[in-house]
Protein backbone atom coordinates (compact mmCIF):
# COMPACT_ATOMS: atom_id res chain seq x y z
CA UNK A 1 0.00 0.00 0.00
CA UNK A 2 1.08 3.52 -0.57
CA UNK A 3 2.53 5.09 2.94
CA UNK A 4 1.22 8.79 3.72
CA UNK A 5 3.05 11.16 5.51
CA UNK A 6 2.02 15.45 5.48
CA UNK A 7 5.72 16.35 4.66
CA UNK A 8 7.80 15.22 1.83
CA UNK A 9 10.93 16.56 0.70
CA UNK A 10 11.39 17.64 -2.57
CA UNK A 11 13.97 14.47 -3.24
CA UNK A 12 10.69 12.73 -3.23
CA UNK A 13 9.07 14.55 -6.10
CA UNK A 14 11.30 13.09 -8.97
CA UNK A 15 11.13 15.91 -11.93
CA UNK A 16 10.42 18.39 -10.30
CA UNK A 17 12.29 21.27 -9.80
CA UNK A 18 10.64 23.99 -7.14
CA UNK A 19 11.30 23.72 -3.67
CA UNK A 20 7.87 21.77 -2.42
CA UNK A 21 9.06 22.41 1.18
CA UNK A 22 8.77 26.32 0.85
CA UNK A 23 6.60 28.17 3.66
CA UNK A 24 5.09 31.29 3.15
CA UNK A 25 8.22 33.47 3.07
CA UNK A 26 9.39 31.25 0.81
CA UNK A 27 6.50 31.03 -1.72
CA UNK A 28 6.38 34.95 -1.55
CA UNK A 29 9.04 35.04 -3.69
CA UNK A 30 7.62 33.17 -6.54
CA UNK A 31 6.06 36.87 -7.42
CA UNK A 32 9.38 38.21 -8.29
CA UNK A 33 11.37 37.90 -12.01
CA UNK A 34 12.21 34.89 -11.42
CA UNK A 35 9.00 33.36 -11.77
CA UNK A 36 9.22 30.80 -14.60
CA UNK A 37 5.64 32.25 -16.03
CA UNK A 38 6.57 35.89 -16.14
CA UNK A 39 10.05 34.98 -18.07
CA UNK A 40 9.11 32.59 -20.41
CA UNK A 41 5.46 33.79 -21.06
CA UNK A 42 2.01 31.44 -21.40
CA UNK A 43 3.46 31.13 -25.45
CA UNK A 44 6.57 29.71 -24.45
CA UNK A 45 5.61 27.90 -21.62
CA UNK A 46 2.99 26.12 -24.06
CA UNK A 47 5.87 25.25 -26.92
CA UNK A 48 7.85 23.47 -23.73
CA UNK A 49 5.52 21.94 -22.43
CA UNK A 50 4.18 20.16 -26.03
CA UNK A 51 8.36 19.33 -26.41
CA UNK A 52 8.00 17.76 -22.95
CA UNK A 53 5.03 15.84 -24.13
CA UNK A 54 7.07 14.39 -27.29
CA UNK A 55 9.63 13.55 -24.89
CA UNK A 56 7.22 11.86 -22.70
CA UNK A 57 6.37 9.93 -26.16
CA UNK A 58 9.98 8.84 -26.72
CA UNK A 59 10.68 7.49 -23.49
CA UNK A 60 7.78 5.71 -22.60
CA UNK A 61 8.81 3.66 -26.22
CA UNK A 62 11.61 2.83 -24.63
CA UNK A 63 10.30 1.45 -20.60
CA UNK A 64 7.20 -0.25 -22.22
CA UNK A 65 6.70 -3.98 -21.46
CA UNK A 66 6.99 -6.31 -24.24
CA UNK A 67 4.15 -8.28 -22.89
CA UNK A 68 1.02 -5.74 -22.93
CA UNK A 69 -1.67 -5.67 -19.77
CA UNK A 70 -5.24 -6.72 -20.61
CA UNK A 71 -8.72 -4.53 -21.59
CA UNK A 72 -9.61 -3.51 -18.53
CA UNK A 73 -6.57 -3.85 -16.60
CA UNK A 74 -5.56 -1.25 -13.75
CA UNK A 75 -2.71 -0.07 -16.31
CA UNK A 76 -4.72 0.47 -19.13
CA UNK A 77 -8.01 2.11 -17.11
CA UNK A 78 -5.64 4.07 -15.11
CA UNK A 79 -3.53 5.48 -18.16
CA UNK A 80 -6.86 5.97 -19.92
CA UNK A 81 -8.34 8.18 -17.24
CA UNK A 82 -5.65 10.24 -16.09
CA UNK A 83 -4.89 11.02 -20.27
CA UNK A 84 -8.62 12.65 -19.93
CA UNK A 85 -8.20 14.06 -16.71
CA UNK A 86 -4.42 15.53 -17.46
CA UNK A 87 -6.04 16.95 -20.93
CA UNK A 88 -8.88 18.86 -18.86
CA UNK A 89 -5.85 20.21 -16.62
CA UNK A 90 -3.68 21.18 -19.12
CA UNK A 91 -6.31 23.27 -20.97
CA UNK A 92 -7.60 24.83 -17.90
CA UNK A 93 -3.66 25.69 -17.17
CA UNK A 94 -3.59 27.47 -20.64
CA UNK A 95 -6.26 29.74 -19.55
CA UNK A 96 -4.83 30.94 -16.03
CA UNK A 97 -1.27 31.23 -17.40
CA UNK A 98 -2.47 33.69 -20.35
CA UNK A 99 -5.12 35.07 -18.40
CA UNK A 100 -3.94 34.87 -14.31
CA UNK A 101 -2.94 37.69 -12.11
CA UNK A 102 -0.44 36.40 -9.87
CA UNK A 103 2.76 35.53 -11.34
CA UNK A 104 2.63 32.90 -8.78
CA UNK A 105 -0.49 31.46 -9.55
CA UNK A 106 0.68 31.43 -13.18
CA UNK A 107 3.62 29.71 -12.49
CA UNK A 108 2.29 26.89 -10.86
CA UNK A 109 0.16 26.34 -13.96
CA UNK A 110 3.20 26.38 -15.72
CA UNK A 111 3.86 24.00 -14.22
CA UNK A 112 0.99 21.90 -15.15
CA UNK A 113 1.20 22.46 -18.86
CA UNK A 114 5.09 21.22 -18.46
CA UNK A 115 5.37 18.11 -15.94
CA UNK A 116 1.55 17.05 -16.77
CA UNK A 117 2.33 17.23 -20.66
CA UNK A 118 5.39 15.24 -20.30
CA UNK A 119 3.38 12.80 -18.13
CA UNK A 120 0.90 12.61 -21.08
CA UNK A 121 3.36 11.75 -23.84
CA UNK A 122 4.63 9.00 -21.69
CA UNK A 123 1.26 7.24 -20.88
CA UNK A 124 0.35 7.97 -24.94
CA UNK A 125 3.10 5.92 -26.03
CA UNK A 126 2.76 3.36 -23.37
CA UNK A 127 -1.21 2.89 -24.39
CA UNK A 128 0.13 2.85 -28.36
CA UNK A 129 2.57 0.22 -27.91
CA UNK A 130 0.32 -2.07 -25.91
CA UNK A 131 -2.21 -1.61 -28.43
CA UNK A 132 -4.72 0.76 -27.62
CA UNK A 133 -5.71 3.93 -28.42
CA UNK A 134 -5.22 7.18 -26.17
CA UNK A 135 -8.21 8.72 -27.73
CA UNK A 136 -10.71 5.84 -28.65
CA UNK A 137 -11.78 4.88 -25.03
CA UNK A 138 -14.89 3.33 -23.31
CA UNK A 139 -17.51 5.57 -22.08
CA UNK A 140 -17.37 4.13 -18.30
CA UNK A 141 -14.23 5.87 -16.16
CA UNK A 142 -12.51 4.42 -13.31
CA UNK A 143 -13.84 0.80 -13.84
CA UNK A 144 -10.66 -0.75 -13.44
CA UNK A 145 -11.02 1.07 -9.63
CA UNK A 146 -14.30 -0.90 -9.33
CA UNK A 147 -16.21 1.99 -9.42
CA UNK A 148 -17.14 2.64 -12.81
CA UNK A 149 -19.21 5.53 -13.74
CA UNK A 150 -19.87 7.63 -16.95
CA UNK A 151 -16.45 9.87 -17.82
CA UNK A 152 -18.06 12.94 -17.71
CA UNK A 153 -18.35 12.12 -13.59
CA UNK A 154 -14.75 10.76 -13.25
CA UNK A 155 -13.67 11.64 -9.76
CA UNK A 156 -12.54 15.65 -9.38
CA UNK A 157 -12.92 16.18 -13.38
CA UNK A 158 -14.48 19.71 -13.92
CA UNK A 159 -17.92 20.03 -14.82
CA UNK A 160 -19.14 21.82 -18.49
CA UNK A 161 -20.08 24.56 -15.92
CA UNK A 162 -17.29 25.39 -13.61
CA UNK A 163 -15.06 24.76 -17.02
CA UNK A 164 -17.57 28.28 -18.40
CA UNK A 165 -16.98 29.79 -15.14
CA UNK A 166 -13.17 29.29 -15.40
CA UNK A 167 -13.76 30.70 -19.79
CA UNK A 168 -15.71 33.88 -18.52
CA UNK A 169 -12.83 35.04 -15.75
CA UNK A 170 -9.67 36.96 -15.61
CA UNK A 171 -7.47 38.41 -13.50
CA UNK A 172 -7.40 37.82 -9.39
CA UNK A 173 -11.02 36.10 -9.94
CA UNK A 174 -9.56 33.79 -12.43
CA UNK A 175 -6.56 32.97 -9.91
CA UNK A 176 -8.80 32.09 -6.88
CA UNK A 177 -11.24 29.55 -9.68
CA UNK A 178 -8.39 28.03 -10.32
CA UNK A 179 -6.58 27.10 -7.23
CA UNK A 180 -9.59 25.87 -5.64
CA UNK A 181 -11.14 24.31 -8.73
CA UNK A 182 -7.74 22.52 -9.33
CA UNK A 183 -7.52 21.72 -6.03
CA UNK A 184 -10.38 19.03 -6.20
CA UNK A 185 -9.02 18.63 -9.66
CA UNK A 186 -6.32 16.85 -8.62
CA UNK A 187 -7.46 15.53 -5.19
CA UNK A 188 -9.81 12.96 -7.63
CA UNK A 189 -6.50 12.63 -9.56
CA UNK A 190 -4.61 11.49 -6.25
CA UNK A 191 -7.44 9.04 -5.65
CA UNK A 192 -7.13 7.53 -8.46
CA UNK A 193 -3.46 7.22 -8.76
CA UNK A 194 -2.73 6.03 -5.37
CA UNK A 195 -4.87 2.87 -6.39
CA UNK A 196 -2.97 2.16 -9.60
CA UNK A 197 0.09 2.79 -7.42
CA UNK A 198 -1.11 -0.05 -4.96
CA UNK A 199 -2.92 -2.72 -7.94
CA UNK A 200 -0.72 -2.20 -10.89
CA UNK A 201 0.90 -4.99 -11.93
CA UNK A 202 3.61 -3.08 -13.98
CA UNK A 203 5.78 -1.63 -12.02
CA UNK A 204 6.45 1.64 -14.76
CA UNK A 205 2.97 1.99 -13.95
CA UNK A 206 3.04 1.70 -10.28
CA UNK A 207 6.18 4.46 -10.12
CA UNK A 208 4.48 6.91 -12.03
CA UNK A 209 1.05 6.97 -10.23
CA UNK A 210 3.10 7.02 -7.13
CA UNK A 211 5.18 10.14 -8.59
CA UNK A 212 1.50 12.04 -10.03
CA UNK A 213 0.11 10.84 -6.37
CA UNK A 214 2.96 12.47 -4.29
CA UNK A 215 3.17 15.62 -6.90
CA UNK A 216 -0.51 16.45 -7.09
CA UNK A 217 -0.99 16.05 -3.01
CA UNK A 218 1.58 18.63 -2.47
CA UNK A 219 -0.02 20.90 -5.24
CA UNK A 220 -2.98 20.77 -3.21
CA UNK A 221 -1.51 21.82 -0.12
CA UNK A 222 0.08 24.64 -2.01
CA UNK A 223 -2.34 25.57 -3.47
CA UNK A 224 -3.81 25.69 -0.13
CA UNK A 225 -0.84 28.10 1.11
CA UNK A 226 -1.07 30.46 -1.89
CA UNK A 227 -4.92 30.74 -1.46
CA UNK A 228 -4.54 32.14 2.10
CA UNK A 229 -1.44 34.33 1.87
CA UNK A 230 -3.51 36.23 -1.49
CA UNK A 231 -6.24 36.67 0.71
CA UNK A 232 -9.02 34.52 -1.44
CA UNK A 233 -12.38 33.83 0.66
CA UNK A 234 -11.81 30.14 -0.28
CA UNK A 235 -11.14 26.83 1.49
CA UNK A 236 -9.07 24.10 0.46
CA UNK A 237 -8.55 21.19 2.92
CA UNK A 238 -5.15 19.63 3.51
CA UNK A 239 -3.91 16.38 1.62
CA UNK A 240 -1.89 13.84 3.14
CA UNK A 241 1.15 12.91 0.95
CA UNK A 242 1.82 9.74 -0.67
CA UNK A 243 5.78 9.14 0.48
CA UNK A 244 6.19 5.76 -0.93
CA UNK A 245 4.93 2.52 -1.98
CA UNK A 246 5.52 -0.38 0.72
CA UNK A 247 5.95 -4.04 -0.67
CA UNK A 248 7.21 -3.05 -4.41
Amino acid sequence: MVAMDDDVTAAARPGYDVDRDADDSELAGLDDEADLARRLGWAKVAILGAALTFLGFAIGMVVTRDRPPGDGSVEVGFYQDMLTHHEQALGIATLVVANGESSTVRSYASEILTFQGFETGLMTQALDDWGYSPTERSDEAMAWMGMGVPVEQMSGLLTDEQMDQLREAGGAGLDALFLDLVAEHHRGGLHMAIYAAENAGDSDVRELAARIARNQAKEINEYRMIAERLGYDIEIERAAVPAEIVGD
